[in-house]
């Protein structure tokens, strides 16, 4: 009865702590060859290169979300494991994907990026944790 019990109170645990940020990968590949993920309803892809960053914003079925959809710019907190505080990185607009620089990402291996996305008017977060040893 112990262990029965036990294994309730586990796997709520489990369930519980599923709530909320999402970390897992999208299935599919990824469009510009960055790190999908799902942010529901929507699917957000992160590029980087060197230090400047897209993010790029799609639908379920991997549609780009139109930019009259999209807020004007998207506001991310960056942290790396060694700092306790958090980085605030701007993200842009531009003609297909929102645009920032974070300095220092590419001497990292490992970093978390929460992105507040506006999309339709509501708001939608893009959670990148990575560690992207090669």
């Amino acid at each position: 009865m112990r262990s029965k019990l036990f294994c309730l109170l586990f796997l709520a645990g489990v369930v519980y702590a599923g709530e909320g940020h999402n970390h897992e990968a999208a299935i599919e590949p990824a469009p510009h060859g960055g790190i999908l993920r799902d942010s529901p309803p929507y699917k957000v892809e992160l590029v980087l290169n060197n230090d400047n960053a897209k993010i790029y914003v799609y639908d379920k079925n991997l549609n780009p979300v139109p930019n009259s959809e999209l807020g004007s710019t998207a506001v991310g907190a960056l942290a790396f494991p060694k700092e306790r505080k958090k980085r605030e990185v701007i993200f842009k607009l531009s003609e297909s994907a929102y645009e920032g620089e974070m300095p220092g990402i590419s001497a990292v291996h490992r970093y978390d990026l929460h992105v507040d996305i506006t999309i339709d008017g509501k708001k939608v977060i893009g959670d990148f944790g990575v560690d992207n040893i090669h």
